[in-house]
C-alpha cells in the first residue's frame, strides 16, 4: 500500500513538474517574440485562465520619473507604485447627494493624498481660472456664487452630467502642458491625478484641475450671457444665469452647444427655469427676496431642532435618542451653522448659537 502511494504521489509531482517547465517554454517564446519584434515593444506578458498573452504597458520616460520624485518629494520606487497600480491607491464609498440619490466617491489613500496636495500647493494652487468660477477657491465662499444673481428677475440653473468623470486623462495631460510641462512629465503628473483615466470626486486636485481645464467653456458663457444682459456664475457642476431672459429656450440651446464642444452633456432633469413668482434656491442659497441672501427655511428649521435638543438635553442624550453615533457630531452641526453664518453674518441666533456650541465643545 505504502509503494502504490508514494508511486502515485511521484507521478502527480512529475505531472506538475512538467506543466510548470511547458508554461515556461511558452513564457520565453513570447519574450523572444517581445525582444525580436517592433510590434510587440512597450508590452508585458500576463498569465489568466491557463492561457500566457501580452498586453500593452505604460513606459515612462526615465528622466521625467526622476525629475517627478524630486519634485513630490517620494521615492521613483514609490512613485513607481503610484503610476503602475493606481487603483490600489483610492478609497470607494457612496455619498448621499443633497437631491437624492448617490454619488461615488473616490478618496487617494494618505500617500497618494499627499502627493495631490504637493500637485495642488507647488503647480494648481496659483493657476489664473476664470472670474466666473467661484468654487473650490481661496477666500471664497459659495456666498460669491450667489450673490451676483441677487435681484434678478429670472434664473437658470444648470447641471453638468457627472462632471468631474468626463474630464479624460489625455485633457488633463494637455492642461499641464498648457502649464509649460515637458510631455513626459505632463505625462506622469496626469497619471496621478486621474483613476481610471478620469478626473476622480474625491481627490484634492480634482476641483482645481477642473477650473483650470474649463476656462474656455467659461469663458464662452460669459461671452453669451454678457451679450444677453445676463448674469454668469459656475459652482463646479452647478451653472447659473440670472437677468431678463426673453427666450430660456434659445438660450439654453446655446449653452448646451457650448458645453458639448467641451465634451460635457447637461442633465436636463436638473434644469430649472426660475421667474419672479417662483422660489429661487441657487447652490442651496436663497434669493428670494431679492434684496438679500438667506438660507432656506427648511434648513433653517432642521439645525434649529438640532441646536435646541443638543443644548437642552446634552449632546450624549441627544445623540442616544435620534440614534447617533457619530463621533464628529458637534462638528458637523457647527459647521451647518457655520455656513449659515456665512450666508447670513448678521443673524443674531446664528451667533448665539455658535457661540454656545464651541463652549459645549471644550
Amino acid at each position: 500500500m505504502t509503494v502504490i502511494l508514494v508511486t502515485l504521489i511521484v507521478f502527480l509531482c512529475g505531472i506538475i513538474l512538467l506543466i510548470i517547465r511547458e508554461k515556461k517554454k511558452e513564457k520565453n517564446l513570447l519574450n523572444r517574440h517581445l525582444s525580436n519584434d517592433n510590434s510587440f515593444r512597450n508590452r508585458t506578458v500576463f498569465y489568466h485562465g491557463g492561457i500566457w498573452g501580452i498586453c500593452k504597458q505604460t513606459v515612462y520616460d526615465t528622466e521625467a520619473l526622476k525629475w517627478c520624485a524630486t519634485f513630490l518629494h517620494i521615492g521613483e520606487k514609490e512613485l513607481s507604485s503610484f503610476l503602475y497600480n493606481p487603483s490600489e491607491w483610492y478609497n470607494l464609498f457612496w455619498l448621499a447627494k443633497r437631491g437624492g440619490g448617490y454619488r461615488m466617491i473616490a478618496a487617494p489613500k494618505k500617500e497618494l493624498k499627499a502627493v495631490h496636495r504637493t500637485i495642488y500647493e507647488k503647480i494648481l494652487i496659483n493657476r489664473e481660472i476664470h472670474p466666473s468660477a467661484t468654487g473650490f477657491r481661496r477666500k471664497m465662499s459659495i456666498v460669491e456664487n450667489v450673490r451676483p444673481h441677487l435681484g434678478h428677475a429670472q434664473v437658470l440653473k444648470v447641471d453638468i452630467h457627472d462632471f468631474f468623470g468626463s474630464i479624460r486623462k489625455h485633457t488633463v495631460r494637455r492642461a499641464f502642458k498648457q502649464m509649460g510641462y515637458e510631455p513626459g512629465i505632463a505625462k506622469i503628473l496626469a497619471v496621478l491625478c486621474c483613476k481610471s483615466g478620469r478626473l476622480p470626486q474625491g481627490a484634492p486636485t480634482s476641483p482645481a484641475l477642473s477650473n483650470i481645464i474649463v476656462t474656455g467653456m467659461d469663458e464662452q458663457l460669459a461671452a453669451i450671457s454678457r451679450s444677453a444682459g445676463l448674469t454668469y456664475t459656475r459652482y463646479a457642476d452647478d451653472l447659473t444665469f440670472s437677468g431678463n431672459l426673453s427666450s430660456h429656450h434659445a438660450f439654453l440651446a446655446e449653452v448646451e452647444k457650448i458645453v458639448a464642444e467641451h465634451k460635457f452633456v447637461l442633465n436636463r432633469k436638473k434644469t430649472r427655469f426660475l421667474e419672479m413668482s417662483h422660489r429661487k434656491i441657487i447652490t442651496g442659497v436663497s434669493v428670494s427676496s431679492g434684496t438679500k441672501l438667506t438660507i432656506p427655511k427648511v434648513f433653517r428649521r432642521e439645525i434649529r431642532q438640532q441646536v435646541y435638543h443638543v443644548l437642552t438635553k446634552g449632546l450624549a442624550e441627544h445623540q442616544k435618542y435620534i440614534g447617533s453615533s457619530d463621533p464628529a457630531y458637534l462638528k458637523r452641526l457647527t459647521g451647518r451653522l457655520s455656513y449659515w453664518h456665512a450666508v447670513e453674518p448678521d443673524n443674531a441666533y446664528v451667533i448665539r448659537s455658535l457661540k454656545a456650541l464651541k463652549e459645549l465643545s471644550h
